[in-house]
């Protein structure tokens, strides 16, 4: 299932920090099953998940993100983590009505995410053009990608919705991949739940569940690690402001992954999942650190989420 490089960053963060990158359960068919249903649950106008709170920003905002182009004629939509393609429908939909000639191009380290988003992109949007690109866009920039994509005069856009920026081990260095990926004249969206310290208990329950722990146990599972080797938790870290979600071990478990063994003793604790949620602050200051500066921001009503359009700025020094 995994290839040469990502079983050697799997196995060394396991052994180095304890971890499971996320990343790594959507390479499989079950974990795309399993992050489609979840994705599906957050979009539901009875459970008014964030999915549905950012598509009603998006919306809410899509002609103020469209007029930041000086001229739209030709656009890549670049969706960076598209999950089911769902979250960046808000924003074709306009594009198709306007008649802009817009190309979707999602980029995933799985072919099973990708192939679920173009699925599901071409049913909502028959005959546009769909260039899905594999890559690990934690591992550096991907500028000859969106050099390529600009030949006949398109522009890009980036989006990284669903407050997949929340998941990354090194955020910082997820968000420079996309600076040194952009010019002068692309744009990028991004997406991200804001904390509320006084509502942590409701923002728990979104991660404590069976379709949740189903998700980031996959990979373990796939290792050889059982459910009843241990107990599932999830807590709130008050220092880092995120959901942490673990697997604690009740007893010693030994593995071997192709050749490489594994132990864990009893009492050890695996990182599965992590989701840093951000206030408003932290969120500009992040994307200004790295040299991006903010064209538009906007927060839903409840002030949950937020949503930044960005550009790169020049000549930072």
């Amino acid at each position: 299932m995994f290839s040469h490089s990502q079983k050697s960053e799997l196995v060394t963060a396991i052994k180095g920090r304890g971890e499971i990158p996320l990343k790594f359960v959507y390479i499989s068919k079950a974990g795309k099953n399993r992050w489609d249903k979840i994705a599906k649950t957050r979009s539901s106008k009875n459970v008014r998940g964030i999915n549905t709170v950012e598509g009603n920003l998006l919306n809410a905002k899509v002609s103020d993100f469209l007029n930041s182009f000086k001229n739209l004629d030709k656009l890549n939509i670049i969706d960076i983590g598209p999950g089911n393609g769902y979250p960046v429908m808000p924003l074709l939909q306009p594009l198709n009505k306007l008649g802009v000639k817009f190309r979707y191009v999602p980029i995933d380290i799985s072919d099973e995410m990708l192939n679920l988003a173009v699925e599901n992109i071409r049913v909502a949007f028959p005959g546009i053009e769909i260039k899905p690109i594999r890559l690990d866009f934690e591992l550096g920039n991907f500028a000859e990608e969106t050099y390529k994509l600009r030949e006949g005069r398109f522009q890009n856009l980036m989006l990284f919705l669903g407050s997949t920026l929340g998941n990354q081990s090194d955020r910082s260095r997820v968000l420079t991949n996309f600076r040194d990926s952009m010019t002068s004249d692309d744009f990028l969206i991004i997406g991200v739940e804001l904390v509320n310290l006084h509502k942590i208990d409701k923002l728990l329950k979104h991660y404590d569940n069976k379709y949740v722990a189903d998700l980031v146990f996959g990979v373990a599972e796939e290792l050889g690690i059982k459910l009843e080797d241990g107990k599932y938790e999830v807590l709130f870290n008050n220092e880092t402001h995120q959901v942490e979600m673990y697997f604690y071990f009740g007893k010693i478990v030994r593995i071997n992954f192709e050749g490489d063994a594994i132990s864990f003793e009893k009492d050890d604790k695996l990182l599965l999942a992590h989701s840093h949620k951000f206030t408003e602050w932290i969120f500009a200051k992040a994307l200004s650190e790295v040299g991006f500066r903010l064209e538009l921001m906007t927060t839903s009503s409840e002030k949950g989420y937020s949503l930044v359009m960005c550009q790169p700025q020049r000549f930072n020094y």
